[in-house]
């Protein structure tokens, strides 16, 4: 499915890491040129972003909790179906044997064939976000960038990377209580919610609970949407599809 690519520390080790980085990505495609902005598909959600969600920009994604990493995951791999539905996509995280690894079938399902796919794990996370950067900073490479928490200043440096570049950066925080001010041009919180039951094995649609908590020149709202593998589309769950949940709690307190 995916190859680990070594990252070194001295100079010479890092530009040869950088070489061979940037030969993978060009053997897995270019893919298309990305345009400014891409609406989410979801209506409910679009009237709260400035236009779509911002190719040439990065975009954080947090767990509410540890058990809803799966479903942070879910929602995460939405947004790059749409943010980059052809291009190639490293996968950068720092080494931990507890978080296991992208499952290749999932991704598969998710729009993101194995051929798309260059998986890459450094020793440490600082290492991870210097290959997810560099990587940006190649052109025309999606980015997911899998750690704990990201800070202020390497979320500026890989939002300057993927105006560079022209690739979205997605980012993947897996312990929300290490949450700190962000360069994202969109947050988002995510929870694992109830499927809908209706599939003859009782499990149903995917559904979870999404925070839109920042957006840069856009809006704030919670939903409650649902992926439906079927047509492949995202959409609000049909019982709040007219109204975000924090406002639905704020009318009925």
């Amino acid at each position: 499915m995916a190859a680990v690519v070594p990252i070194a520390v001295s100079p010479r080790a890092r530009a040869a890491a950088v070489t061979a980085l940037r030969a993978r990505l060009r053997g897995l495609g270019t893919g298309a040129a990305p345009g400014a902005a891409v609406p989410l598909g979801v209506p409910a959600v679009d009237r709260f972003l400035p236009g779509g969600l911002a190719r040439r920009g990065v975009h954080e994604v947090t767990a509410a909790s540890e058990g809803d990493l799966g479903a942070a995951t879910g929602f995460l791999l939405a947004l790059l179906r749409r943010l980059a539905p052809r291009m190639p996509v490293l996968w950068a995280r720092a080494a931990d044997p507890a978080a296991g690894v992208p499952y290749a079938p999932g991704l598969a399902a998710a729009g993101v064939a194995p051929g798309r796919l260059l998986l890459l794990v450094a020793r440490r996370p600082v290492e991870a976000l210097w290959a997810a950067e560099e990587a940006l900073r190649a052109g025309r490479v999606a980015v997911v960038a899998e750690l704990d928490a990201i800070d202020l200043t390497a979320g500026r440096r890989l939002q300057l990377a993927a105006e560079a570049g022209g690739g979205p950066a997605l980012v993947l925080c897996r312990r929300a209580e290490r949450r700190t001010a962000s360069a994202a041009r969109s947050r988002w919180r995510v929870a694992a919610a109830p499927g809908e039951g209706t599939a003859a094995d009782g499990v149903g649609r995917s559904r979870w609970r999404v925070a839109l908590v920042r957006c840069r020149g856009g809006g704030e709202g919670e939903w409650l949407v649902e992926w439906d593998d079927a047509t492949d589309h995202l959409a609000v769950a049909a019982e709040l599809a007219d109204r975000p949940l924090a406002a639905a709690s704020r009318r009925a307190g």
